[in-house]
């Protein structure tokens, strides 16, 4: 799982780092998450075709770290303190970057006093929705349990559905900073979640799952049993598009299933829908990030690229009681990444069989009403 062990080795620190422990002021662990195994359905055929089957999620451990006299790098989203960079902040960047991160005295704009707590809570990618559901969410909840006020650190540009994400959680505020294009700015205090920095992404985080279920209890959802069968199309995403999914998204039709596109729907929506499902089948994507909204007991099936075996979906899973299966399908890519397309066709018939196995599977009271 070379995705894994490269991410691993980016998020361990260099020797002798700055690290946030020996700095912070005050570190309040917020959690200990624990190894638990991927939530796979056993008994289905051809099981090597899940690169997932012996995963197990990472234990971590997350905290709140009271940082004081902090540089935030808006390019690379990384810390500094008297001038020396804090490497665990540096989401998965090219470490030569972070080795040669500097204080730059003419981009540094410095940040008014405030009563209440300042928290950064984007990584570097904030306007992707997997990284805001996995990494803000989860820092946001904890905020907002906070009995001060809190001024978020927050990218300049923004969706619809961050803002959405905001109101929800009731972090609506004038006091907020919206990060400028390749400028720094210099906190005379700065609370970090390590949320941000992806440690929960490969972990079963208690706190998150209290996240999730907070904005599906904010939003409501259809009383009764989840009756939706969800294709997730890859639509007009910009990366991993492979030359075949009409024919694919076609034949899931036939068997009762929504193709969507939640990017064209309000956050909202998206949690209302996948609140209803009973199933949710995708191509790894920012769009299965939807997933966190599902009931526990519902299927997921996830087609995973064989240039980007990434488990995020499967701890994502796990987190919430999904019941969870992926399968590899070889994409031609010649190099390990996340945006190359597919050259090769998806094997239709053969993702065909697997649905029909796991439709197979879910509880009869269900399968009847199709």
């Amino acid at each position: 799982m070379q995705f894994l062990n490269r991410l691993r080795h980016i998020l361990s620190s260099p020797a002798n780092p700055m690290r946030l422990t020996d700095i912070a002021r005050d570190e309040i662990v917020l959690e200990t998450c624990h190894a638990l195994p991927a939530p796979n359905v056993p008994e289905l055929p051809h099981p090597e075709r899940n690169p997932f089957v012996n995963w197990s999620s990472m234990p971590v451990m997350i905290s709140r770290y009271a940082l004081r006299d902090i540089v935030l790098d808006q390019p690379l989203m990384t810390l500094l303190h008297a001038g020396r960079v804090i490497p665990e902040t540096a989401y998965v960047q090219d470490p030569e970057a972070v080795r040669a991160l500097k204080l730059r005295p003419e981009d540094l704009i410095r940040c008014a006093p405030f009563k209440g707590i300042t928290a950064a809570c984007v990584d570097h990618w904030a306007s992707n929705y997997y990284h805001w559901i996995a990494h803000t969410v989860p820092t946001l909840h904890a905020l907002s349990l906070q009995k001060l006020p809190v001024r978020l650190v927050l990218p300049e540009h923004m969706h619809p559905w961050q803002f959405e994400t905001l109101e929800l959680f009731g972090l609506t505020s004038e006091a907020h900073l919206r990060l400028q294009q390749g400028r720094q700015y210099a906190f005379r205090a700065l609370d970090y979640v390590t949320f941000v920095n992806g440690s929960a992404d490969f972990a079963v985080s208690g706190l998150s799952r209290a996240a999730y279920a907070h904005l599906r209890a904010a939003v409501g959802t259809e009383a009764g049993k989840p009756h939706r069968r969800l294709y997730i199309e890859r639509g007009h995403s910009a990366n991993r598009h492979v030359p075949n999914e009409e024919a694919l998204a076609e034949a899931l039709e036939a068997l009762g299933f929504e193709r969507i596109r939640p990017e064209t729907l309000p956050l909202k929506d998206q949690i209302r829908l996948f609140g209803e499902a009973e199933m949710v089948m995708g191509m790894l994507g920012a769009g299965l990030a939807n997933i966190a909204w599902c009931r526990p007991g519902t299927f997921v099936y996830e087609l995973v690229p064989s240039h980007h075996v990434n488990p995020c979906f499967t701890a994502m899973a796990a987190q919430g009681d999904l019941r969870y299966w992926a399968d590899l399908f070889e994409t031609g890519a010649t190099r390990e990444n996340h945006t190359d397309n597919a050259a090769i066709p998806l094997p239709v018939t053969e993702i065909l069989n697997r649905v029909r196995d796991l439709l197979a599977r879910l509880p009869q009271t269900l399968k009847n009403s199709h």
